[in-house]
């Protein structure tokens, strides 16, 4: 506490007797007035101590004449040294102290009674706009907030301030308001990110308890970045996929005090699509205990040597050469080879198979142990002079120099594959792994070191596509396909890398519940130009070269965790459906891929189906592994089924869950579809064969009811809803149900009202099946003002039906319709369908009701509407109805 008020505290308490309560309330204020100047939760402590000090003194109680307390506490307030605000609950000012007048150049008698955040941010550009809003939302949220924002100030030129925002409660609890508390950011201590800046590194800023980070504008320009949030997401999704579990691993490290630093070097994202290498170095400030509240670091461009004078050379895990430190000596040989005109050079780039899947297995840790052990293999296969570099997380290069024959590196390859065939050792267990090698060798086409590197990483690719522990060699012939192919190779190549690929879902509907039974998975390509690509224009390529492979797994593994949560939102069971190529099905790993989805979701077998064209179930090579799957559990569908020659005998041969029929046979022609004879046909042989029929391409509620009329038993299409990303397919039903258990409701508690051409409306089946799934209760609001049929009301299966006031009030004191109203009760009893009649006003109709069955009632005659405390005497009054 300032000097000048310890002494005005000390004259007003010994001059005068106060209260104990007083007394303690102020020796709290000292103690943390105290702690202020190094700690700002003390400041914002103290400010609440003080307003719920002014708020707790009620006008009958405060006397007229300032006492020497009050005084004391006025000055206490207007003499902080830091800007202090009081507001009401309608945001307005209701106290602005001195500290707050010198920093915002507005004088108290301007402030008070004014919105807060009009007052402070005015204008009109997007920059305060967005300022005013974030501060009435932490002015709404009842907790204490903080932000920190560009604020204007006296001098007219904005300055980045912290705002503490606490909310103020009367004796009772209630909320009255809120205490605002705005410091400027000192200027010195920035002055290490000055430096930073002028020496062209970015710097950042993480606050770990909001979660919000802070980018210098050179952090921006490293990756062309113009704008952004101030998110996490900002810098962590730029990271390349291959990087970014060792990068999040680094953090954690640091923050949980087990690293005394955190240090990482790893691949960005560019705006214009390119990679940039960077490094990044950070150190956490910590509270008393140890707790790190923020992370605080730079960044250094260290793609090309030139960039910076300093260069980090060797990777922190295995101490072999980077990726920059690698293309440097690659740059070097390919100069020397091009001198010497003999010779030659070739460069291996060393995949490490299913990698990912092997280090959630084994945790962090134990998938560096493999890459230590994988890196002390590879050494033993190399000669004096060949180079063994890390270029991502699990992937390596080796550059083979004075090769002499044309087989040499492919020799080198093979000794690869033999050195990492031996089980590898880890704490718990051994483990197999195998490696897919690429191999491109120097040749006079050649003119950039990262063409030779570019052709090396193609040919990895080509030999995972021929499955595990293969090697491949770059073939000039490659480039001979037509120049659109090979660019739209590579941008699917890039696609992967970048995670520009999107699923979408298709609910699968069960005909006669009308309920989703499964969400078929389809993948999309999110092209940065052209937008989302439909799977016909890439899927045929992705096929040939062997890309499908790892686009199908991470197909996979992203329908599955998207599944996880939407199975969450649903009571009913699903089943995810995901479509297989024969590439993907030939692959060695298939089987433990699906295993590990399985396991990391939590899914059963049983809740994934495999969707497989008639060329591939019927092919013989691959009868093997289709029983291995059902062995596993997992559901098999045949696709398109019509479009091919598949035979009755090989369907019962198959042993298949469901057939889906091409749309091509169902759609077209007459509204059953251009050939319903067939379709019937195939329903009828595949139900005498136990198997389930999935018919594709519904778009009309004819075509819906001749699907009935046949007896499919399942549906998907336009008709039902187009397809939805994985956050809508489930969105509704993660509000009700988190509206029954934030209130600890039944779902029988909750009744949904529907008009009539609402749950008449064929688009809508979906959902009141799954509606009725979970329980919920289904009324027809305002029945008889429509043209529902009995037909319809035994369809749609409701829980009860209010008949309109227009037929029940008017016309005699039975109503205008007394017949038509006691007919609606009689069918609808017999139905099993409750009746509630609206609009009853009089006794009279009360008694009609009576007397001719009907379950319910509501109108003025009981009560007209309450709000929730008139709800609950009502209650308690009823029992005397």
């Amino acid at each position: 506490m300032h000097r000048r008020l310890r002494r005005q505290l000390e004259e007003a308490l010994g001059q005068e007797e106060s209260s104990p309560h007083l007394r303690k309330l102020l020796r709290r204020i000292d103690k943390e007035y105290r702690r202020a100047d190094g700690e700002r939760a003390s400041l914002q402590h103290a400010l609440a101590l003080l307003s719920n000090l002014l708020k707790r003194q009620p006008d009958a109680e405060r006397p007229r004449v300032v006492s020497p307390k009050a005084r004391f506490v006025s000055r206490l307030f207007d003499q902080a040294p830091f800007a202090a605000v009081l507001c009401d609950a309608d945001r307005k000012v209701t106290a602005w102290n001195t500290a707050a007048e010198q920093l915002f150049g507005i004088p108290h008698a301007e402030a008070v009674g004014r919105e807060l955040s009009m007052l402070v941010f005015p204008d009109s550009d997007a920059t305060r706009a967005q300022a005013r809003t974030e501060l009435r939302q932490a002015l709404a949220l009842g907790d204490t907030q903080q932000l920190v924002r560009e604020t204007p100030t006296r001098s007219g030129q904005s300055r980045l301030c912290e705002w503490t925002v606490v909310p103020l409660h009367d004796g009772k609890g209630r909320e009255v308001g809120n205490a605002a508390l705005v410091r400027e950011r000192d200027p010195l201590s920035d002055r290490y990110a000055l430096a930073w800046q002028g020496a062209g590194d970015g710097i950042w800023d993480w606050d770990l308890t909001g979660d919000r980070l802070w980018l210098s504008d050179s952090w921006r320009a490293i990756v062309g970045m113009k704008g952004g949030g101030e998110t996490p997401s900002e810098w962590l999704d730029r990271i390349h996929p291959a990087d970014r579990d060792s990068v999040e691993k680094g953090i954690r490290a640091h923050v949980e005090g087990a690293a005394p630093r955190f240090e990482s070097e790893h691949r960005l994202r560019h705006e214009d699509g390119s990679w940039r290498w960077v490094l990044t170095r950070a150190q956490a400030t910590r509270d008393p205990a140890g707790k790190a509240l923020r992370l605080s670091g730079s960044m250094m461009d260290v793609t090309d040597p030139k960039l910076t004078t300093v260069r980090v050379l060797h990777d922190a895990l295995t101490r072999l050469p980077n990726r920059a430190h690698f293309i440097d000596v690659l740059r070097r040989a390919f100069a020397r080879v091009r001198r010497r005109q003999g010779g030659g050079i070739a460069v291996l780039v060393v995949d490490v198979d299913d990698f990912r899947s092997m280090n959630a297995r084994l945790g962090h840790e134990g998938g560096d142990e493999i890459l230590i052990q994988v890196v002390e293999r590879l050494q033993t296969c190399l000669g004096e002079g060949d180079l063994l570099a890390r270029l991502g997380a699990d992937e390596f290069a080796v550059l083979l120099e004075d090769l002499s024959g044309s087989g040499a590196a492919e020799m080198v390859a093979s000794r690869i594959h033999e050195a990492v065939a031996r089980p590898f050792q880890v704490p718990t267990e051994e483990f197999s792994v195998t490696v897919s090698i690429g191999i491109a060798s120097s040749a006079p086409a050649y003119t950039r070191v990262e063409d030779l590197l570019a052709d090396a990483a193609a040919a990895m690719y080509r030999a995972k596509a021929q499955g595990r522990g293969h090697s491949a060699v770059f073939d000039a012939k490659m480039r001979e396909r037509a120049p659109h192919l090979l660019e739209l190779e590579a941008e699917l190549r890039n696609a992967l890398a970048r995670e520009e690929f999107r699923v979408h879902y298709l609910p699968i509907v069960d005909v006669a519940r009308g309920r989703i039974q499964g969400l078929e998975a389809l993948i999309r390509w999110a092209h940065p130009e052209r937008g989302l690509i439909a799977p016909e224009h890439f899927v045929p390529l992705a096929e040939e070269t062997g890309l499908i492979v790892p686009i199908g797994r991470w197909l996979l593994g992203q329908a599955g965790r998207d599944f996880h949560s939407c199975r969450g939102a649903g009571a009913q069971p699903l089943t995810l459906n995901v479509n297989l190529s024969s590439r993907q099905l030939e692959h060695g790993d298939l089987l433990e891929h699906i295993d590990g989805v399985l396991a990391e979701h939590g899914l059963d077998a049983a809740e994934l189906a495999l969707e497989l064209t008639e060329s591939t179930l019927q092919c013989g090579e691959h009868a093997v592994r289709l029983g291995e799957l059902r062995d596993r559990g997992v559901r098999l569908y045949m696709d398109d089924f019509g479009t091919g020659a598949c035979s009755l005998n090989s369907l019962l041969r198959l042993q298949l869950d469901s057939l889906k029929i091409d749309r091509s046979l169902f759609t077209g022609g007459s509204p059953r579809g251009q050939a319903p004879e067939l379709v019937r046909t195939i329903v009828a042989l595949a139900r005498d064969m136990g198997t389930q029929v999935v018919a594709e391409g519904v778009e009309t509620a004819e075509q819906l009811g001749f699907l009935r009329e046949v007896g499919c038993a399942a549906a998907q299409g336009f008709y039902f809803s187009p397809p939805v990303d994985g956050e809508g397919a489930g969105d509704l039903l993660e509000h009700i149900d988190g509206v029954l258990a934030e209130h600890g409701l039944d779902a029988a508690e909750l009744a949904l009202e529907l008009t009539e051409s609402t749950l008449q409306c064929g688009e809508h089946a979906v959902r009141l099946g799954e509606l009725r799934d979970r329980g919920v209760r289904l009324y027809m609001d305002d029945f008889g003002t429509g043209a529902c049929s009995l037909n319809s009301l035994l369809r749609l299966q409701l829980d009860s039906l209010k008949i309109d006031r227009s037929l029940f009030t008017g016309g005699s004191p039975r109503g205008q319709a007394p017949e038509l109203v006691r007919t609606i009760v009689a069918l609808a009893r017999d139905m099993g369908t409750q009746v509630v009649a609206e609009g009853v006003e009089t006794a009279e109709q009360l008694g009609f009701l009576r007397e001719v069955g009907c379950a319910a009632a509501q109108g003025f005659y009981f009560s007209p509407p309450v709000d929730g405390e008139g709800a609950r005497a009502l209650l308690e009054r009823s029992a005397s109805w």
